[in-house]
């Protein structure tokens, strides 16, 4: 049975807070990866549609750049580490 929609924007959030760590993690090595990649990469550890709303709101507020299909982390942040 697949997993739950989110119902509220708390739930959303904490989707989003539970999936984040992994793909900022995943592309903390500095290799650009599509979207595919990213999902699947990360499948046996979270349902594809928490990944991907992860990765587009991760872009919207400027934690991933998009350079032509494939993600990044932005120059600041891959510095950090």
């Amino acid at each position: 049975m697949p997993p739950a929609k989110p119902a509220s924007s708390a739930d959303l959030a904490a989707v989003i807070a539970r999936v984040a760590p992994d793909v900022l993690a995943l592309l903390g090595d500095g290799v650009p990866r599509t979207e595919a990649a990213i999902v699947a990469a990360l499948a046996d550890r979270h349902a594809r549609d928490d990944v991907r709303l992860t990765v587009m709101r991760l872009d919207v507020v400027g934690r991933l750049d998009l350079q032509g299909s494939r993600y990044t982390l932005p120059v600041a942040e891959a510095e950090q580490g």
